[in-house]
């Protein structure tokens, strides 16, 4: 009895400890894999997420928004964190004129601080020129870099190294110690190097305690939505409310939504990037076509970003260069040759296909369908649709006798008489039965999945004569392609619809730091000059996973390379390395 009442102790502590740090004010900073960018270039960054608790470890909505040196927003990003950490991504835009751009990093609960802590800024140099003079470097930015050093709880071993024209290079990170690290790394050649405005030892500011606010009514992590079905004689206990997340190559979500009794509901922990179509239906018992009423909201600042006068804290930034610009440091892409192409109108299919159709299912011996008319609402599947419609494929039904399909049936608005014809599809290509396979967005499924589609949200489909070679162990029997709606496309709502759609903005794809392999002689017939010879964003080390080993190789010209680690423990202790290796 003593023992159990211990572990149940222990499992209060665990829950209470992770909620403490729930709604708390907290600070961002973000490394970035190196500190001066050209036009075109793309910003790889990592924030880090801090409380008065230490490394703020529950997932949390960051919010990033890029302007110009003049304070006009050039995008709006979200991403979600991770064990108290995030990886972002920019594109500096080909015309953009200015010398550095700003990043602004915050919270929801950031806005309700006061001002001086409502937003993380940061400046980056973009795009600088060679015309400065040594004797304007400070003394303090080329000594200062490499001597912030953190205490010694990491330590970093050569397996391998060489500085010979795209040589490779190996190094163990080791975490000496038993708490958990989120690290992120950069290694830059020394040669076109600059320090950096910022380290995290320096710039990472401590959370504002002073400023209390309301504690908020939900916690701004993950993509939600909040609404209230408005039917004046709503009976909760007779109504089933069925969500549907569709996004193009992923599996749909879907799940039964709980109904208060005021009709409101709650839909959280959805995560997807871009955006998604949620779809809402309502099934109320003894009621049939009943057409959802609604008011929703998507929580978070997942659509835009705040409204704001220029208020940025750091006044106007001036550049000293370490270093003299050489001609062969300036790698920014060379414009090419203007092409004019000519082309024919497409035809509806062929817009289809060029939208929803990727990899092997693209083309190929098909026969493709345009699911948005009219007229395709009116057949109860995709399955009915499809009857007749392709040569050498033969589609009938099994006829539902169990209670559990007749059940079903008469829940869809159908009657009961007639629910045989909703009995289980049968497929045939000419004398083979029962071999077809199917994909929904690209992803396979089974039959019972596209029975329970939706036709309002359909809208393409193809259908491949045998054999397909598209299918993970090949498809000698053909196989039915169906792809969900993006939410753009043209609709025909009936109105009687029981379906209610909407879209939702989700996540911002943070595109991945592709790393060259020169492991074999015929990928290093390339030019190359890059700065960043290695991001890594994300370094997790704990007591059971202490190391992480790193490979990367050179470029075509250093002969020195500039290492620069930085992190949080999980108690908040900040983490900072940095040496030149040669």
């Amino acid at each position: 009895m003593s023992f159990k009442l211990l572990y149940t102790s222990i499992f209060l502590c665990f829950i209470l400890s992770a909620e403490a740090q729930l709604n708390l004010p907290v600070a961002l900073y973000a490394q970035h894999n190196q500190s001066i960018f050209n036009i075109k270039e793309r910003i790889y960054s990592k924030i880090y997420v801090r409380s008065s608790k230490g490394l703020h470890m529950q997932p949390l909505n960051i919010y990033v928004d890029w302007y110009t040196a003049e304070g006009t927003l050039l995008v709006h990003q979200i991403y979600l964190t991770k064990f108290g950490g995030a990886e972002a991504s920019f594109e500096i835009p080909v015309d953009y004129p200015f010398a550095f751009l700003r990043m602004r990093m915050y919270t929801l609960e950031n806005l309700k601080l006061l001002p001086n802590y409502q937003f993380s800024d940061q400046i980056i140099f973009v795009n600088q020129k060679s015309n400065f003079s040594q004797k304007q470097i400070p003394e303090s930015i080329n000594s200062n870099s490499v001597k912030l050093q953190s205490d010694e709880a990491i330590t970093v071993k050569k397996v391998f190294s060489s500085f010979s024209t795209k040589g490779r290079n190996e190094w163990l990170i080791e975490n000496k110690g038993k708490d958990f690290m989120n690290l992120s790394l950069s290694i830059t050649e020394e040669e076109s190097f600059e320090p950096p405005m910022y380290n995290i030892l320096q710039h990472f500011k401590s959370p504002n305690l002073t400023s209390q606010h309301p504690k908020s009514d939900y916690y701004d992590a993950f993509v939600q939505v909040r609404g209230q079905l408005k039917l004046a004689d709503l009976n909760s206990e007779n109504a089933n409310l069925v969500f549907s997340l569709f996004k193009r190559g992923q599996m749909p979500i879907i799940d039964q939504v709980p109904l208060a009794s005021d009709g409101s509901f709650s839909i959280d922990r959805l995560i997807f990037t871009d955006s998604a179509q949620l779809s809402l239906q309502l099934d109320y018992r003894g009621k049939r076509n009943q057409k959802i009423e609604l008011s929703y909201q998507q929580l978070g600042l997942f659509k835009t970003a705040p409204l704001y006068a220029f208020n940025f804290l750091d006044s106007l930034p001036v550049f000293y260069p370490r270093v003299k610009q050489a001609s062969w440091t300036n790698y920014q892409k060379q414009d090419e040759n203007e092409v004019v192409v000519y082309a024919k109108s497409k035809s509806a299919l062929e817009l289809l296909e060029d939208k929803y159709a990727t990899g092997l299912f693209k083309g190929g011996d098909a026969i493709d369908f345009n699911m948005m008319l009219p007229n395709v609402r009116s057949f109860p599947t995709l399955f009915h649709f499809l009857q007749g419609k392709v040569p050498g494929l033969q589609i009938f039904f099994q006829s539902a006798t169990s209670t559990q399909a007749i059940d079903s049936a008469v829940t869809a608005g159908r009657k009961e008489e007639e629910s045989g014809i909703f009995g289980t599809p049968k497929f045939s290509w000419r004398s083979n039965q029962d071999q077809i396979k199917f994909f929904l967005n690209q992803v396979p499924v089974s039959v019972d999945a596209l029975l329970q589609l939706p036709m309002a949200d359909i809208a393409y489909i193809k259908v491949f004569r045998p054999p397909f070679l598209g299918a993970g162990m090949g498809a000698p029997n053909g196989a039915i392609a169906v792809y969900t709606k993006q939410g753009d496309e043209a609709d025909y709502v009936p109105k009687k619809s029981k379906l209610t759609r909407f879209m939702l903005q989700g996540y911002t794809n943070p595109f991945p730091y592709l790393s060259p392999d020169y492991s074999s002689e015929k990928k290093r017939a390339v030019i190359d000059k890059r700065k960043t010879l290695l991001w890594v964003p994300t370094i997790h080390l704990n007591h059971d996973s202490p190391d992480q080993r790193i490979i990367y190789y050179n470029n075509d010209r250093s002969k020195k390379h500039r290492i620069i680690i930085e992190g949080v423990k999980q108690n908040g202790d900040l983490i900072r390395k940095e040496w030149i290796v040669e």
